[in-house]
């Protein structure tokens, strides 16, 4: 089979290549196939990094919009939706399945008009005879008069596979049929992830240089002495622990996590010296699990380190900066309680609670892995569930 991947063109953001690589390469183990998948990317050693972390060699780049002639513009796709220009290239007669990898690009949160134009495009595959499937999507809710406009658009897909009740409420309350919940593809296994001793000596913790956009209050120099506040409270209560500060996305540069890794990194190595480690170079995301396996903790202002360490069954405190936290980490998960949300907070309401949830996460340890146990096991008997009907593609 021949499968379009969109929403991996980037692996170094480490939560969009687990989901990548994981569907690659469980997709192959379900269907018992050597599929070829065409990944949309600008930097062909994304699909390098890809071909490493699953061993499998059949994953071949092409030019994001591929399926499209090159040039196309938005204006463009609605014209080609209205049948009044030829946009599609030659390329799409090699393709079988397009495979829309989750995110949450069709929720409203970066803007409303991504999600009409990807609707659109989408649309005009299917009307070319493809099968379109969303996969470990949060979506919605949609405003004004784009709910009515995507509840069409999306009705017009083969599936959607919803990553979280919250979504699939939402989308079924808009009266779609096409839906079916699953769960976030990077709750699997990876490939290379090894099995290490849960030693608990570390700490593993990610800040992120996107989440103070989104924050209720203060700018970044705020952002940074908050984060300065959580190290000095992780650090006292723990003073046998090493916490390793890691950077989760490192492309692209605007969001990159190493500028704030490594600030924080300078301002705290001659406090804390041997006790502190940063890794900010080039990983893959089964490293980062190695961490975390070890580590007592998470601490992350992204939301895969958390996914990971729901995964490894190592009791984590998100930093959230949108819905799709609360859908998968606190309704499908049940860990809503361990969500600090930065848009809601001020610094000193964020700074009380996160105390507040280590002394928590203290005495509920054991409780909260039993429920990731029980929860990871569900998750993979949904996705495996999920991989088996796309791979009949009978929707």
């Amino acid at each position: 089979m021949n499968i379009y991947v969109y929403n991996c063109p980037n692996t170094f953001n480490y939560g969009s290549m687990m989901m990548g690589e994981n569907f690659v390469s469980y997709f192959n183990k379900i269907t018992g196939e050597k599929n070829n998948y065409f990944v949309e990317t600008d930097d062909e050693v994304n699909i390098t990094r890809l071909r490493e972390a699953t061993e499998i060699n059949e994953i071949y780049p092409v030019l994001q919009n591929s399926l499209f002639k090159e040039g196309t513009s938005k204006k463009d796709y609605i014209c080609g939706y209205l049948r009044m220009k030829n946009i599609i290239s030659d390329f799409i007669k090699k393709i079988d399945l397009v495979v829309v990898l989750g995110g949450d690009d069709f929720t409203e949160d970066y803007g409303w008009k991504r999600p009409i134009v990807n609707g659109i495009r989408f649309n005009i595959l299917k009307r070319e005879g493809l099968k379109v499937v969303m996969l470990g999507q949060t979506m919605g809710p949609y405003e004004s008069f784009r709910k009515p406009v995507m509840k069409y658009l999306l009705s017009k897909i083969d599936k959607i596979y919803p990553r979280d009740p919250i979504t699939y409420k939402y989308l079924d309350e808009l009266g779609l049929k096409n839906i079916a919940i699953t769960d976030d593809l990077a709750l699997l296994t990876l490939s290379k992830q090894e099995e290490k001793k849960r030693t608990k000596e570390f700490i593993t913790y990610c800040p992120s240089e996107l989440i103070y956009r989104f924050s209720k209050e203060g700018k970044r120099p705020e952002w940074i002495d908050f984060n300065l506040f959580m190290i000095d409270k992780i650090m006292e209560k723990y003073p046998d622990k090493k916490v390793v500060i890691l950077a989760h996305v490192i492309k692209p540069e605007t969001v990159d996590d190493r500028i704030i890794a490594n600030e924080l990194f300078a301002l705290v190595k001659n406090k804390y010296k041997n006790r502190i480690i940063i890794e900010s170079g080039e990983m893959f995301p089964y490293q980062v699990r190695n961490y975390i396996q070890q580590s007592l903790i998470t601490i992350s202002s992204r939301m895969h380190p958390v996914v990971s360490s729901i995964q490894c069954e190592t009791p984590a405190i998100a930093l959230s900066y949108s819905s799709k936290y609360w859908g998968i980490i606190g309704e499908r998960y049940g860990l809503g309680d361990y969500i600090i949300d930065v848009r809601h907070l001020t610094y000193d309401e964020m700074k009380s609670k996160f105390v507040e949830l280590l002394n928590v996460i203290d005495s509920q340890y054991d409780k909260i892995q039993k429920k990731m146990s029980e929860k990871n096991k569900l998750a993979n008997e949904t996705i495996m569930k999920t991989l088996k009907e796309i791979s009949g593609t009978n929707f």
